[in-house]
């Protein structure tokens, strides 16, 4: 009896230091065998899609991805005819020299195409109005009577072929135009990755007069103004 009590003691005891040796030691673990942590991801936010991380992304300007250098006026316009006074609205657009140009320039010289929509008074007899419409192609150029960093006047010529319509008639003849102008402007060129930059923005205001070989019953004098607009030569791929 003592024999069995005495080894239960020993078991006890036994059991006991060894548990308390285990609560005694310290954890020890390796962060190295740790999996990494997730890479933060990228995205391009053309398609959504992930990209590569570390991955170079340009994301394209906003705006057309190719465009002339032109310049555009959209304006007043007004002639005589059998009717009377006949006002209208017209518009040009051509390629020019000054808005290619990056730096300032005294010269210019471009080719378009231009017309214009006007409406006679009210015929009596008839109670109806006929319109004048006309258009064509121009060959202008010009000179600045003065230039600053950021202004400009402009002195030029204009050489027309058109065609027009009114009171059941159609001509085709030809016209001269002068015109003075005046506009603020900035110029430069960039060349980068997204894309090439070149020429000229410009906004003003011009008036013009001159000849155009119209139908009969039409006054061949004109005159208008309106506003102008220079655009750059700009390519994005």
């Amino acid at each position: 009896m003592t024999l069995r009590l005495s080894s239960l003691c020993l078991g006890l005891a036994g059991a006991a230091l060894a548990s308390s040796t285990a609560l005694a030691g310290p954890e020890v673990r390796d962060h190295r065998a740790e999996p990494p942590a997730p890479a933060p991801e990228v995205r391009d936010h053309r398609g959504g899609t992930p990209a590569a991380t570390g991955e170079v992304r340009y994301h394209r300007r906003p705006g057309p991805r190719f465009m002339l250098p032109l310049k555009i006026d959209l304006g007043w316009v007004g002639l005589n005819t059998m009717r009377g006074y006949a006002p209208g609205i017209g518009a040009a657009v051509g390629v020019h020299w000054a808005s290619l140009s990056p730096t300032p320039t005294d010269f210019d010289l471009g080719l378009g195409v231009f017309g214009a929509v006007l409406s006679t008074p009210v015929d009596p007899q008839t109670m109806s109005s006929s319109g004048v419409a006309y258009g064509g192609a121009y060959l202008e150029g010009g000179h600045t009577l003065a230039r600053g960093d950021f202004a400009r006047v402009w002195a030029t010529g204009r050489g027309e072929y058109l065609a027009s319509g009114a009171f059941d008639q159609s001509h085709k003849g030809f016209g001269a135009m002068g015109r003075l102008s005046a506009e603020l402007y900035v110029g430069g060129v960039g060349i980068e990755p997204r894309g090439v930059f070149l020429g000229t923005y410009a906004i003003g205001v011009y008036v013009e007069a001159g000849v155009r070989d119209m139908v009969d019953n039409v006054s061949a004098f004109q005159a208008g103004a309106g506003l102008t607009f220079r655009t750059p030569l700009v390519f994005s791929p």
